[in-house]
């Protein structure tokens, strides 16, 4: 249960926080410190250092970004101008559907 602290002064009350915010930033340090610990222990369990373990981890991840997405739209005038149909619209689409084209006319 918590202390009444409704009759303390305004001097009383302002130390009382100065001590409570000390021992809050106390308590994250020690967190912090014992996550740290974790996951020394983790690393030393398979056998690498913290550092192995988030390039482990760091490379896992890009192995599994996304893959290119094939072109669904091509230029008539030029075919090598292409898009995915993903994003802001190219330069010869938007000119191309302003001059009335559609777009459905451009599927590969």
């Amino acid at each position: 249960m918590m202390p009444d602290i409704s009759n303390l002064s305004v001097e009383e009350l302002k130390h009382l926080q100065v001590e409570a915010e000390a021992l809050i930033a106390s308590k994250k340090d020690q967190a912090i410190e014992d996550a740290y610990q974790q996951i020394l222990a983790i690393a030393d369990k398979v056998g690498l250092t913290i550092e192995q373990l988030l390039e482990f981890g760091a490379t896992k991840r890009k192995k599994s970004t996304r893959k290119s997405v094939e072109p669904r739209y091509r230029s008539k005038q030029n075919p090598v101008d292409t898009w995915t149909g993903r994003g802001k619209q190219p330069r010869w689409l938007v000119a191309e559907l302003e001059n009335g084209a559609k777009l459905e006319d451009f599927l590969i």
